[in-house]
């Protein structure tokens, strides 16, 4: 009945984080990012300042020659493949392995190209010297090579502190290298030697802090959709280096070295906040992004309010270093490079548009849309090749106003691009720019105008003025324009935000557990008063709820329309070929995050063959297994279940469609079938059944639960599917009593369908508790039951009592969703445990959202199993192990029922260990005699379970099209 799955082989791709958690792990990146950021900044600028009055223009030219035409280089010996490592959902170890190799030959092999090319470069430029310089720093190719895939594992797995940790270090380090050999009369040799000891320094430092060292290639690891992303990458990127180098490159052949040096501090200068700001935000964004692909509300949020931290952070940096560039260059580089000032002034406009491209540059990678962004490279880059060749006709300005003028073109044309071939919000990120860009440029121009009367020669009395003045402007615009204080304020409230984002949970914690560095679940930190608040509203609008639709159901009038409206659209359909093959629907539940709800989907297509279409609300809610990917796929259609108005009716055409190749529809019916979480949920999910029956499709209801005390608007729906021939299956005795009592017709007694699951993983078993574990309990805080009372101080009493039986135990969460987090219900007794002297190890917190067969597995060595979910129950007893459950809408006593021991069901409340310890230390004290008792009652169970999927039409049984086009359930009205 089941297989174990074997221990993880370096050919299984690593499992993708879940998504719910990215909100805070994007807060907690992007401050840890921000002050390795703020660190990098201060580091960098001061070896500006000091290098500067240490070496001439003339060494920053003669270093800036080289760089800029070796440094093409850079872009092809990366490949896009540290993007593509974090981009992709799943990579193995070997495609790790792979791609570390990849990234190093092709750094060795660049620098030994650079090497044989060092005479060229020397020829173009007129200068002997650039031969040796050439050949030094092209050693950084294979540096960088090598650290690549180093840096990617920690950005792929949000190690931001240590990836940060890591470039500053280095960064220190050869910038005191730098320094020391600019004092002993090196020359522009100093500013080489900073550039290769900072490679060195960073492999010195990766390697240890990584925890992660490549093995050998290996040949059978699938690569092609790497290459093919990064390829598609780097010719991106080739392009964009090779349109922002041309400048350089112009000036050096055309003017010489001392231009070039003042015009290559400007540009520094201009990189200064663009490289600490953009790039790590990037390095935040990019893998948060790629997993919010399926998520579209969450996707633009995220990308609209990281685009508005970035465009601000940078433009009043940019604002202010425009309006007060010659004080500002005169105080940290001194008067010798005064002529850069006004170079830097007309870059700083190409500077804000850069910044503002980078949001588009993410929904290029985020959407895996490398193709494309390649495209757009090819179109618009050479445009900006011929502004700077234009405007080099002017000297070295013109070449800057050129440069200028192609970046504020290229930006809008990727925002139209990208609204083209992605559903990113390009409009609002498009007028985010403009009021950016307004309201900053009125404050720079103000700030300019402030300190023309001081002289020049008084620079600080010019910065502290003009910083004045640029904030006062800064106030004035936000008083006065709404959207732009609008945008202010979501930057202030930014990590408010990110923390309560939808099923927020850190990827990193405080408290961690033996087993797992990485914590996916840790809950966020909700005020007492607004968790009041949402309480008391949400109850409200379930009382409204119940009210409202449950006259409207009980009043039939909801069906009849949407019986209509399904016909209208049936009868629109072309007749369906009855040569093709058919499929089963399957009306998923909720899911979101419910290891239950996932189990009970993936239960029917283990034993339902053929094509299968699952229904679902959003296309994140669930997923389909690997095994079954080929014969399966979701299908959202957002507003049938819980849509109102016309959008629901327009469901009503993409049911249609669906029924019209259909053997059989199947509503997963569970605990949410009885209205006691949303009247209209539960009403609806009957009508669809209804609505099924009345185009000639077999509908059933798959093991439910029935309390007997429904709303009278989800009785009267129930009791119209059961009399259209809808299959009621009821999973407990105690639920088909109730339900026969509410005559109900085409009853059929069932036990769950998670019984009849095929699967079982010990995979979460050996990471959590090692290949050979000691004897351990399962035990689940259910934030359900934990809102009537505080449970964390009952659950740390049975846990405790758990540890004095010798015992280790497993906190398990099996609900992870806004509407019930059983990760801040575990974690909360977690945390109560470790004060004191601190966490027991023998107390084990799982921190991620396992999948229905690892729950199985992990509950399959159990000694005993405490729940407060009903399915966790179910997966315990799966394997035999006895499970003592909370007892909730009387469907867990049902259950218990079933297997002749009602003693395992406890009410929960107050006083819940003083109940449920005697229950736990009984069945350990005959825990084979329950199993044996388990192993006599479950073969019964099992063949109830499968009563579920029996009698299921196959292919061979097609409904005739004319039955689509004038079924005579149509005339059979409303039950």
């Amino acid at each position: 009945m089941t297989a174990t799955i074997p221990p993880p082989s370096p050919d299984i791709p690593e499992k993708p984080r879940s998504t719910a958690g990215l909100g805070r792990t994007a807060g907690r990146g992007a401050s840890t990012t921000l002050v390795g950021q703020l660190i990098r900044i201060g580091v960098q600028l001061g070896g500006i300042v000091v290098l500067a009055r240490l070496l001439t223009p003339s060494d920053y030219g003669l270093v800036a020659s080289v760089a800029a035409i070796i440094g093409v280089g850079e872009v092809l010996r990366n490949f896009g493949l540290s993007s593509a490592a974090i981009q992709v959902r799943d990579l193995s170890r070997h495609q790790k392995d792979n791609l570390f190799w990849i990234n190093s030959l092709i750094g060795l092999a660049l620098m030994l190209l650079a090497v044989l090319c060092s005479p060229l470069i020397a020829t173009l430029y007129g200068d002997d010297r650039l031969v040796l310089l050439t050949q030094v720093l092209a050693g950084s190719f294979l540096l960088n090579g090598l650290a690549t895939q180093f840096r990617a594992h920690l950005n792929r797995n949000f190690h931001f502190v240590a990836l940060a940790g890591s470039e500053i270090g280095a960064q220190v380090g050869s910038l005191v290298i730098g320094i020391a050999m600019a004092l002993n009369g090196f020359g522009y040799w100093a500013l080489a030697g900073q550039q290769i000891s900072q490679g060195l320094l960073t492999i010195i430092i990766l390697i240890p802090v990584t925890h992660w060292f490549p093995g050998w290639y290996h040949r059978k690891a699938p690569m092609r959709h790497l290459i093919m992303f990064g390829s598609n990458l780097a010719g991106t990127q080739l392009l964009g280096y090779a349109s922002r180098n041309t400048d350089t490159i112009v000036i050096g052949a055309t003017l010489g070295a001392g231009p070039l040096g003042l015009y290559n501090r400007a540009f520094q200068l201009l990189l200064l906040p663009l490289n600490q700001i953009n790039g790590p935000s990037t390095r935040v964004a990019l893998p948060v992004l790629a997993r919010l692909q399926d998520d579209p509300p969450r996707y633009d949020r995220f990308i609209l309010l990281g685009q508005t931290i970035m465009l601000h952070a940078v433009t009043i940096v940019l604002a202010f270093s425009c309006a007060q560039a010659l004080p500002i260059i005169s105080i940290a580089l001194g008067n010798t490079w005064l002529g850069s000032a006004p170079i830097f002034q007309i870059l700083a406009i190409a500077g804000f548009f850069e910044a503002a491209a980078y949001a588009t540059y993410w929904v290029f990678l985020s959407k895996g849309a490398t193709k494309q962004n390649l495209y757009f490279a090819l179109t618009t880059r050479p445009l900006l090749v011929a502004f700077v060749l234009l405007g080099s006709l002017w000297g070295v300005y013109g070449v800057a106003a050129g440069y200028s003028l192609g970046v504020a073109l290229i930006w809008p044309m990727g925002l139209w691009w990208i609204s083209r071939v992605t559903n990113a919000p390009a409009r609002a990120m498009f007028l985010a720019g403009v009021r950016a860009i307004l309201g900053y440029g009125f404050a720079a121009a103000v700030s300019w105008a402030a300190v023309q009367w001081i002289p020049i020669d008084l620079p600080f009395a010019r910065v502290a003025l003009g910083g004045v003045a640029l904030l006062a402007a800064i106030g004035v615009v936000t008083l006065i324009w709404p959207r732009f204080r609008r945008d202010l304020r979501s930057i202030t409230q930014a990590r408010s935000f990110l923390r309560s984002a939808k099923s927020s949970r850190s990827s990193k914690s405080g408290t961690t557990n033996p087993a797992m560095g990485t914590d996916q679940l840790a809950p966020s930190r909700t005020p007492a008063r607004a968790r009041t608040v949402g309480r008391i509203r949400l109850r409200l609008i379930r009382r409204l709820d119940r009210v409202v639709h449950g006259f409207a159901a009980a009043s039939a009038l909801p069906y009849l329309r949407d019986r209509a409206a399904l016909k209208r659209a049936t009868d629109q359909l072309t007749p369906f070929d009855v040569r093709s093959e058919r499929w089963h629907v399957l009306v998923a539940p909720p899911g979101e995050g419910n290891i239950g709800d996932q189990a009970m989907v993936e239960a029917f297509l283990e034993n339902v063959p053929g094509p299968v279409q699952v229904l679902v609300r959003r296309a994140g809610d669930l997923h389909i297994p690997s095994q079954h990917a080929g014969r399966a796929q979701l299908v959202p259609i957002p507003h049938l279940i819980y849509g109102t108005g016309r959008v629901h009716l327009e469901a009503m055409v993409a049911l249609a469609s669906v029924l019209d190749g259909a053997l059989s529809l199947t509503v997963v019916g569970a605990d949410i079938m009885d209205g006691a979480y949303s009247v209209r949920a539960s009403s609806r999910r009957a009508d669809v059944a209804s609505l099924a029956r009345s185009v000639g499709v077999d509908a059933r209801i798959l093991g439910f639960s029935w309390n007997g005390h429904a709303n009278v608007g989800v009785r009267r729906s129930l009791a119209r599917a059961g009399r259209l021939g809808t299959r009621l299956q009821l999973r407990d005795p105690i639920s088909s009593a109730r339900a026969r009592a509410d005559r109900f017709h085409n009853v059929v007694d069932v036990a769950d369908a998670v019984f009849a699951a095929r699967t079982s993983s010990g995979l979460a078993a050996t990471e959590y508790l090692g290949p050979t574990p000691t004897p351990y309990a399962v035990v689940n805080a259910s934030a359900l039951v934990g809102r009537r009372f505080d449970q964390t101080l009952e659950y740390v009493r049975i846990v405790t009592a758990l540890l004095q039986a010798g015992l280790r135990v497993v906190l398990l969460p099996h609900v992870v969703r806004t509407s019930g987090d059983d990760a801040a219900a575990c974690r909360a007794v977690y945390e109560r445990l470790s004060e004191g002297e601190g966490a027991d190890s023998r107390v084990v917190l799982v921190n991620r959202l396992l999948s229905p067969a690892e729950v199985r597995g992990l509950c399959a060595g159990a000694e005993v199993v405490l729940s407060g979910r009903m399915h966790l129950a179910v997966q315990a007893m799966f394997h035999r192990v006895p499970a003592v459950a909370l007892s909730t809408q009387g469907k867990v006593a049902g259950m218990m029922r079933l297997f002749d021991m009602p003693e395992l069901c406890v009410e929960p409340g107050v006083g819940l260990a003083e109940r449920m310890v005697p229950v736990a230390l009984a069945v350990l004290a005959d825990r084979e005699s329950y199993r044996h008792r388990l192993a006599v009652r479950l073969p019964e169970i099992q063949r109830l379970a499968a009563l579920n999927f029996s009698v299921l039409p196959s292919a061979a049984r097609s409904r005739p099209p004319a039955q689509r086009q004038s079924p005579t359930s149509h005339r059979q009205g409303p039950a």
